[in-house]
């Protein structure tokens, strides 16, 4: 008799993990395997620019209280905010922030960091902005840019800012502190079988034409798919994989933690 109990506690154990098993992902996506080491995203600014000063201090100041942790749990689902707080990184300028209006670029099609929707910019990175120019006293303009041409469109001065800007960019510009942090993964659908990089050998794979450059840095991994169509934005890319158009994707941490909320 108590091996008849044995058993059936067994059994009832292993029906009420199966669910938890199959859940192992959350907005129907799972992360089957990291791509690419750690990227740091910066504002960035004209060389000499005072204006990095000024934006990089508020930065500070925002992250000292709950600002930019709530906004960040608001988008991402978690705390990924990587900028060091300080209270009083305004007041060590020792001088009075003069009032301006900044044109601040942005990449539309990088959601859920940027994007147009509504007649209307949304994203983490228009409402970063957002509380930097409200604790500064300045008025914002949002421009939209193609992020790889952040470097022309500042030198330009076609903006005062760009978001966003990834650490194998900055380039000749400079930066505020890091404010993300952020890595490459590959995604599946959650109900797929794909639970490791080999089970997308021989599939379908999506990305970015932003990303394009990230995902041939593993030329072994590209060769042993069977295919790899493109798209202009991150929603397009995630849409393709819920459709089961593709059967992964290359897409960032950041941009799947949004997807996955």
């Amino acid at each position: 008799m108590r091996t008849f109990r044995t058993l059936v506690c067994l059994l009832l154990c292993l029906a009420l993990l199966l669910p938890l098993t199959a859940c192992d992902g959350g907005g129907g996506y799972r992360i089957v395997d990291d791509y690419s080491g750690e990227t740091n995203y910066y504002l960035a600014f004209r060389k000499g620019d005072r204006l990095r000063d000024y934006v990089s201090a508020a930065l500070q100041v925002l992250a000292s209280g709950n600002t930019l942790r709530i906004l960040s749990s608001n988008w991402f689902g978690e705390d990924l905010i990587s900028v060091r707080g300080n209270e009083t990184a305004l007041e060590e300028l020792q001088e009075e922030v003069p009032h301006r209006t900044i044109t601040v670029g942005v990449d539309i099609s990088n959601m859920p960091l940027s994007y147009f929707e509504n007649d209307g910019y949304r994203g983490f990175d228009v409402e970063l902005i957002g509380y930097v120019c409200g604790l500064l006293g300045w008025d914002l303009l949002i421009y939209p840019i193609d992020l790889a041409d952040a470097t022309i469109e500042l030198n330009a001065g076609n903006i005062d800012v760009a978001m966003s800007v990834p650490e194998s960019d900055v380039g000749d510009l400079d930066v505020s502190p890091a404010y993300l942090t952020s890595r490459y993964v590959l995604v599946a659908r959650t109900g797929s079988h794909i639970r490791r990089r080999s089970g997308l050998k021989g599939k379908t794979l999506g990305v970015t034409v932003a990303d394009e450059r990230v995902l041939y840095t593993d030329e072994k991994f590209v060769k042993s798919l069977g295919s790899v169509t493109y798209q202009t934005n991150t929603e397009g890319l995630f849409q393709a994989l819920m459709m089961g158009e593709v059967d992964g994707v290359l897409s960032s941490s950041l941009v799947t933690a949004y997807y996955m909320k």
